[in-house]
């Protein structure tokens, strides 16, 4: 039996491994999001990163779906496809500005006053806040509605969002699995280039699991009967905590050692 693998023709841009095989190395897919959702025509990206790993010894990490630098004035993207509903959304777009703004922004011998502006941009798949906007826009500001001007900008895109504008086209574009129907030119020829390129079957996170797995089994001088095993106490471990309500998928990953895209698969079959 595989596991983790998908038919690439079924996939689209809102899922996540369909998404890193599209935008890593490739920040101008990354740059023509930024355009359309932030209204900027002229951006330029210096540094572009898929899937960066911000660790942290004693508290919790986060895993950046896009990571990214503006040319001109040094700000900073962040960029998460989201295709399952997340209650905690909000709190969780904090935690990754924070922890972008502590540990990516400014160096020891630099100024607060250099601490550069950043977004961080949540995709999702339906309307989160449930106000029919075609994205909603959040910045710090006092109790008069004076803006703190501190720099710090969320966005959530609402992918259920369907206007004939380009945002309305982008996000049908994010969701379309048929290359054909891709409207965007710059979006439509490296999604064509993935999946022309894989022809069948796309490998995810899990597949390589499941391959280490196998070969620690062997290292050990295990089966891959007990290999398997292991595989699916991990998975049982997942099903247990997600049926208790009171762990974050996140939490659930770092515990059963799994990882977190197939600890989403789970929730969203659960």
């Amino acid at each position: 039996m595989s596991l983790g693998k998908y038919n690439i023709d079924e996939l689209c841009l809102f899922d996540d491994v369909f998404f890193r095989a599209c935008f890593d190395g490739h920040p101008e897919c990354t740059a023509e999001l930024l355009r359309v959702i932030l209204g900027m025509p002229n951006i330029r990206i210096i540094r572009h990163e898929v899937q960066k790993i911000i660790g942290n010894d004693e508290y919790h990490g986060v895993r950046l779906d896009v990571y990214a630098v503006n040319e001109d004035d040094r700000t900073v993207y962040n960029i998460e496809i989201q295709k399952s509903d997340d209650p905690d959304i909000i709190k969780r777009a904090r935690y990754y500005s924070s922890v972008i703004d502590a540990r990516t922004t400014i160096k020891r011998n630099e100024d607060y006053g250099d601490i550069p502006d950043s977004y961080v941009i949540f995709i999702c798949r339906d309307d989160i806040i449930k106000k029919g906007r075609p994205l909603y826009h959040y910045k710090m500001r006092m109790a008069d509605s004076t803006g703190l001007g501190d720099g710090r900008n969320i966005i959530l895109v609402n992918g259920a969002y369907n206007g004939r504008d380009e945002l309305g086209d982008l996000i049908s574009d994010l969701a379309e699995k048929n290359t054909k129907l891709i409207n965007n030119t710059i979006l439509a020829k490296r999604i064509t280039e993935v999946k022309e390129g894989e022809k069948i079957m796309v490998e995810t996170s899990f597949d390589r699991f499941l391959k280490e797995e196998k070969l620690k089994a062997r290292s050990e001088g295990l089966d891959e009967g007990r290999a398997e095993g292991r595989t699916a106490e991990s998975l049982n471990t997942v099903r247990r905590m997600l049926a208790k309500g009171s762990y974050s998928l996140d939490e659930i990953a770092e515990i059963s050692n799994l990882p977190i895209e197939k600890v989403r698969e789970l929730a969203e079959g659960a």
